[in-house]
């Protein structure tokens, strides 16, 4: 198996080269292309105007090839597909391990889920994994949670789509554990702060305190408050078509 690993907290990133080491005893082949530095909440933009910068890291296992690019997750995975891996696509593209939950509807703003969302695109499972209190230990425990889901779901269950994977703050961390659970609305407190800047005028930034406490029982946002692992199927689709018919008749 060929693995493309990706995320938006940079090449250099704790889970991200945790989730690369426990891979490279699992995959034939990793090809790790990731952010320069960090690219929290890069949602799904793409580089444009500006050139791109890479970066190829010295190697260290002739099956591992690690690739620093200056723009966005989603840069990084168009330069992966288009260009550094164009006659060999992976099998399948993992985006993370990310330092923070990505559930509800903060997927729209994940730089980690727009990156496994390129994955459909090019006809490509993918999946992204995020968490909260990372350390060493629990970052190589969900590097093999990982494994397993590959093993279960996009092998034995040859998945074509993107799954969203989210680790609670404690709890086990194992297929055992895990819900499938749709998503819900993530609802953050006090979201704007004011501050000086140093010449006295107020600036602003967008912060936020996340509300883990209110979200409806069978979401995401609830399974990670019960302590369970989350995993939740996404797609690219946003067409609602249930609602089609409505709207051809307000235009008729």
């Amino acid at each position: 198996m060929h693995i493309l690993l990706t995320n938006d907290d940079g090449l250099q990133a704790r889970g991200l080269q945790v989730l690369k080491r426990e891979l490279a005893a699992f995959a034939e082949q990793i090809t790790v292309v990731a952010p320069t530095g960090q690219r929290s909440a890069a949602s799904h933009s793409m580089t444009i105007n500006r050139d791109l910068y890479c970066r190829e890291a010295e190697q260290t296992l002739p099956h591992v090839r690690e690739i620093a690019v200056s723009g966005t997750p989603v840069d990084c995975v168009k330069m992966a597909m288009e260009y550094f891996l164009v006659d060999k696509h992976p099998n399948l593209i993992i985006s993370g391990i990310n330092d923070g939950y990505n559930l509800g509807s903060d997927v729209l703003y994940s730089g980690t889920v727009s990156a496994a969302m390129e994955g459909p695109y090019y006809q490509v499972p993918a999946m992204a994994v995020s968490m909260r209190d990372m350390t060493d230990e629990r970052c190589t425990q969900t590097a093999r949670l990982v494994i397993a889901v590959i093993e279960s779901v996009f092998v034995k269950g040859n998945f074509p789509g993107v799954l969203n994977v989210n680790i609670p703050p404690s709890g086990e961390i194992s297929l055992k554990n895990a819900r499938v659970v749709p998503q819900t609305v993530q609802i953050y407190h006090n979201i704007i702060a004011e501050k000086e800047d140093i010449d006295g005028s107020a600036c602003y930034r967008i912060v936020g305190d996340i509300d883990m406490e209110t979200a409806p029982e069978n979401t995401d946002v609830a399974c990670i408050r019960q302590g369970h692992v989350a995993l939740t199927p996404l797609r690219w689709q946003q067409t609602a078509f249930a609602v089609m018919d409505t709207i051809r008749e307000y235009i008729s």
